[in-house]
């Protein structure tokens, strides 16, 4: 249904076109000679100019040179100019001069005639040659940027596939009530493992939590996921861990996608020598005008490195181009002795 409007829009704008055409070239006549002007001369005309056109750029050119046919299409062009030359003649000598008396162009010489027709015939080829490579262009960018948004879709779908599976390994119903379990009975003895338990479940909670509006989540909520993911780890190593976590600026009724900003906080315990305090782990999270600022710099560890199951820089970058299409930018800084990740996100 959709296709019919679009026809008699291209139908509107091309008619228009040659209109606009029309009208400019009996302009510049009435300037040069006010007194030789003939709309119906001029629109027989344009009539066998637009068939010239049109045959060559809807039909031989993408039937002929869009198959590789050169030289059949040679020999076709040469058919329709020849077509066109004798149209030419016949409306000259046998249509014009029965229904106008005053003819802007007659034929006098045989070489007169051949010339001019030669030079005009040759311009209107010429233009749909232009037109048709233009339209050539447009409709491979229209397919470009299709088969684009067909890949990032169906990347989204095998990443949010994968999630899924993963997701369906676990029962949570099971995994938070077996936590509780533990927590209920670790607390009289230690409260520091009740602790790390609790702190435990909570990131499983935000980790297993199916995603809504869009697959996004409250800034709010990540931010905890971050500072839970701390917490834990600072249980596991006695505090001792050298960490500055600076927030500036409101985090209220902002969405993000879940489980970004926790990768470059993972990637930094796996690498980062943490327990220095002259060298302490920054972490620092921005907001200003719906942008986030989120950037992680820390010394580098020169002992073993610890082993995570976080999904990692390049899958996060994947889910970046999906969701933030040329709306983020990413800046990793690798030197001997210092990793900076830093994170521009438009909201």
């Amino acid at each position: 249904m959709r296709v019919l409007p679009k026809l008699a829009n291209t139908i509107i704008i091309h008619f228009s076109v040659w209109i606009f055409y029309i009208v400019y070239e009996i302009g510049i006549l009435l300037l040069s000679r006010p007194n030789e002007v003939n709309l119906l001369e001029t629109l027989f005309n344009f009539a066998l100019y637009a068939a010239l056109f049109y045959v060559n750029s809807l039909l031989l050119l993408p039937k002929l040179i869009g198959t590789k046919r050169y030289l059949t299409y040679a020999l076709s062009l040469l058919a329709v100019i020849g077509l066109f030359f004798l149209a030419k003649y016949i409306l000259y000598i046998n249509i014009l001069p029965s229904i106008t008396s005053h003819l802007l162009h007659p034929i006098t010489t045989f070489d007169d005639f051949m010339s001019n027709n030669l030079y005009r015939g040759t311009y209107f080829v010429l233009l749909s040659f232009g037109f048709w490579f233009a339209r050539n262009a447009v409709q491979l960018e229209k397919q470009k940027r299709e088969q684009e948004r067909q890949l990032r879709i169906a990347e989204k779908s095998l990443m949010e596939a994968d999630l899924a599976f993963l997701k369906s390994q676990i029962n949570p119903h099971f995994l938070f009530n077996a936590l509780n379990f533990l927590y209920a009975h670790a607390y009289p003895h230690s409260e520091d493992t009740a602790k790390g338990i609790l702190l435990l479940s909570d990131i499983m909670r935000y980790a297993l939590k199916d995603d809504d509006n869009n697959g996004k989540v409250m800034l709010e909520k990540e931010v905890q996921h971050l500072h839970n993911y701390i917490a834990i780890n600072q249980l596991r190593f006695n505090n001792r861990l050298q960490i500055q976590f600076e927030i500036v600026g409101g985090l209220q009724f902002l969405m993000i996608l879940p489980l970004v900003l926790i990768t470059f906080v993972e990637n930094c315990f796996k690498h980062g020598e943490l327990a220095d305090a002259e060298h302490p782990l920054r972490i620092q999270l921005k907001t200003e005008n719906n942008r986030l600022h989120f950037s992680t710099h820390n010394r580098k560890r020169n002992g073993p490195k610890e082993r995570t199951t976080g999904i990692g820089l390049v899958n996060t970058k994947k889910r970046l181009d999906l969701v933030y299409p040329d709306r983020y930018a990413l800046v990793v800084t690798n030197e001997p002795e210092y990793y900076t990740c830093q994170l521009t996100i438009d909201l």
